[in-house]
């Protein structure tokens, strides 16, 4: 479960029978399919992040659709969750209480609660850090309490929001490396909005160019190297070469 389908989606904003009107995104069509890690990449105001609050059920299209399964997504919900690049975690929650959170809403038994924040803080490497609170983590804890809390209740899409963008280079990297580690121990069909033509081919299998807004599907790039990517493989630099062309050319 978890294939997501974008169809023939247009985003508009404004009264259409005025001037004002901003069209952000223009008869998209794409598939992700289950279980594949996804990477939308466009320059700022491209519409790739209001692509990812439809998918996340924040924003409705104007018109076409966004399923996963076949299901409208008509509203946010556990089956699609958000990973935000601000971490947005509860600062009065400790670490358990944050990942556990969405857990609570799903009203599952406390025991089984604390089994899965046991297994989510275990998949994070986050042991010893239960009972501290946002405040006393480094960013990317942070951003591991997110992805944990994100992946405890089982989503069948998850969807990320230039979540490492706030990190140094780095810890960036560091965390890259960490997302595929987890995603290969627990997949799961992933959406990633991104302006790093590294991070993309880092990460994804499917690269997806956007155009300026209004933003439409330029290209889709398949990405089959082996991981751990090698940036200096000869086809890293080959799929760079060819991102970089793509984006560029939309300035």
């Amino acid at each position: 479960m978890g294939h997501l389908a974008v169809k023939s989606v247009t985003k508009m904003y404004g009264n259409p029978a005025s001037d004002n009107t901003v069209v952000a995104l223009q008869d998209v069509t794409l598939e992700i399919e289950h279980n594949s890690f996804c990477a939308i990449l466009g320059h700022s105001g491209c519409g790739k992040t209001t692509l990812l609050n439809m998918a996340a059920g924040f924003e409705q299209p104007t018109s076409g659709q966004i399923t996963i399964d076949g299901r409208a997504i008509t509203k946010p919900g556990w089956q699609n969750t958000i990973i935000f690049q601000e971490y947005a975690l509860f600062p009065w929650l400790t670490v358990a209480q944050n990942i556990g959170f969405g857990l609570e809403m799903k009203s599952l038994p406390s025991h089984k609660r604390a089994e899965a924040i046991r297994l989510h803080v275990d998949l994070v490497g986050l042991q010893g850090f239960e009972g501290r609170f946002p405040h006393q983590l480094s960013g990317g804890m942070r951003q591991r309490v997110a992805i944990a809390r994100a992946l405890a209740v089982r989503p069948e899409v998850l969807l990320m929001d230039e979540p490492f963008a706030a990190l140094d280079a780095q810890n960036r990297s560091a965390m890259q490396d960490e997302l595929v580690r987890i995603w290969q121990r627990e997949p799961k069909t992933v959406m990633l909005v991104t302006h790093s033509i590294d991070e993309a081919i880092k990460l994804a299998d499917q690269v997806i160019v956007m155009t300026r807004r209004p933003g439409r599907v330029k290209a889709i790039i398949d990405i089959s190297l082996p991981r751990p990517r090698d940036e200096d493989d000869a086809r890293y630099l080959s799929l760079k070469k060819q991102l970089r062309g793509l984006v560029h050319d939309e300035f």
